[in-house]
């Protein structure tokens, strides 16, 4: 047990110092979506932007609420989901879709994790410039509790190379887990509150359609500061438990599977 944990370290480790490689190929892979196109990649921010005015423009008037406070509200909720939903996904299918790769080089597999985070992060900076935009508008405060958007992407980088660290080699030995996963996706934006509200629910209810929602902490984490709030004691510790609970599994599950894995996927 011991030389299997020194070996997944030391693959994590190896995997970090090589953060130009996956890096640039992150670049390559967001610029190969959408090659030949005039606006490239700036399609992500447009596409985006377009979703987020029909839900708001749609969900404010089901729900009556002032366009001005639900616009932001539901950027936020949408541009921080989109991230989480997709470090999930893929992070669910990283080592699956990279399986030519993993067998053809000799390269540390944590590589192909830091990869698939790396492109999802540039996806979801780009999706910033809605944000910004905002600001710039006055439909988002200028305050020193922006600063707290930092750490909270960071805290979902971590929770998102976690994920790929062990959901990745769960997937690529239950291949039935991938589209469990898929499944759980599609319905998981309505039972987190993106365009809702969770002090517009019943106390009483509360509980049952968003404490379990580990997606509901981390958004609430990333949403709260650019509204001008601060997160509330519930979402820390929310949080803190996601986190705790992902990098336990990333480091128990990595370290069994870390040498089977060519076998799984070939």
């Amino acid at each position: 047990m011991a030389v299997r944990t020194t070996a997944a370290v030391g693959d994590v480790a190896e995997g970090l110092r090589r953060w130009r490689s996956w890096f640039y190929l992150a670049v390559e892979s967001v610029k190969n979506q959408y090659r030949r196109t005039v606006l490239g990649p700036w399609w992500l921010t447009l596409q985006t932007a377009a979703y987020v005015v029909g839900l708001a423009v749609l969900f404010g008037a089901i729900f009556r609420q002032p366009l001005d406070e639900f616009v932001p509200y539901v950027a936020g909720g949408f541009i921080g989901f989109t991230l989480l939903s997709g470090l999930t996904r893929n992070g669910a299918e990283v080592f699956v879709n990279n399986a030519t790769t993993l067998l053809s080089t000799r390269q540390p597999l944590s590589m192909l994790v830091f990869q698939m985070v790396s492109v999802e992060l540039l996806q979801f900076a780009h999706n910033l410039l809605i944000i910004m935009a905002f600001v710039a508008l006055g439909l988002v405060p200028l305050s020193p509790l922006l600063l707290l958007v930092v750490p909270a992407v960071l805290v979902i980088t971590i929770n998102g190379v976690a994920i790929g660290l062990w959901l990745g080699p769960t997937v690529a030995r239950f291949r039935d887990v991938g589209p469990f996963v898929a499944s759980i996706l599609q319905v998981m934006m309505f039972f987190t509150p993106v365009f809702w509200r969770v002090d517009e629910i019943a106390a009483d209810q509360r509980g049952a359609l968003v404490g379990w929602n580990p997606f509901g902490y981390l958004l609430g984490l990333f949403r709260d500061p650019l509204l001008g709030d601060l997160p509330s004691f519930s979402t820390w510790v929310g949080v803190a438990a996601v986190t705790g609970l992902n990098l336990l599994l990333a480091a128990w599950v990595f370290t069994r599977t870390r040498s089977r894995l060519p076998y799984w996927v070939s």
